[in-house]
């Protein structure tokens, strides 16, 4: 029984100290919903977010409503996002998205998802209907999935992913956010346009949603983990003399 007891005794102190640890070394991550928009023009190899036009970036605002979690108090405030070229794809780009609002939170760019449509209806006659990711000439991999509502309204889609930094902690997040347009015309005249060398001009919104990554223990959590096998030992040690 004294021997059962002093190893508790063990057991106890450490998982006290390993505590302590857990609970000085936690940060809460940077989760929920935030909702942007804003002002873009999109050409054949570049996506200018605006105001102002040209690189390196542009403002946005965020929406009234629908953001949550650590977004929830940014209703109505201003941000900036930095343009996008055709080299983006595969690409990283650090402080993509950051909020005047919330200096703590920035928002890295770590991929654009690769168009998931094909490119047989791109130049079809306009249709209710159609989908497209544009093919060559335009850069390849193409990020855009188009797609007519009808002959006369379409849609323009990218989907994005990124780490959410916590400037303050440094601890990281996960997102994956979409932008998306909508057209009073079929996207195979925004094609048209753009094949021509012109840009289109257009208002944007995009909504991210942040989630925390999966965990990788940290030293606290193996001092938890490891503190049960040092109380073992020093009861089997004891028993052995």
């Amino acid at each position: 029984m004294q021997l059962w007891s002093k190893g508790l005794v063990a057991i106890a102190g450490v998982a006290a100290i390993s505590a302590f640890c857990v609970s000085s070394a936690s940060a809460a991550p940077i989760t929920g919903t935030v909702n942007l928009s804003g002002s873009v023009a999109v050409g054949g190899t570049f996506i200018d977010f605006q105001p102002p036009a040209g690189p390196p970036d542009g403002a946005f605002t965020v929406s009234n409503s629908g953001n949550s979690g650590s977004f929830s108090g940014l209703n109505n405030t201003a941000g900036t996002i930095m343009d996008l070229s055709s080299t983006t794809p595969g690409s990283s780009i650090p402080g993509f998205i950051t909020f005047a609002a919330a200096p703590n939170i920035r928002l890295d760019l770590t991929s654009v998802d690769p168009g998931s449509f094909t490119s047989t209806d791109c130049f079809a006659a306009p249709a209710a209907g159609q989908t497209c990711t544009p093919g060559a000439p335009f850069p390849q991999p193409n990020p855009f999935n188009l797609s007519n509502g009808s002959a006369s309204l379409s849609v323009a889609s990218i989907t994005f992913h990124g780490d959410v930094v916590n400037t303050v902690t440094g601890e990281k997040s996960s997102f994956i956010g979409v932008f998306s347009s909508q057209f009073t015309v079929p996207y195979q005249m925004l094609l048209s346009e753009i094949t021509a060398g012109r840009a289109i001009s257009t208002s944007y919104s995009a909504s991210i949603t942040a989630s925390p990554s999966p965990s990788v223990p940290e030293p606290a959590t193996m001092i938890l983990l490891g503190s049960g096998l040092i109380g073992v030992f020093v009861i089997g040690r004891k028993r052995a003399r």
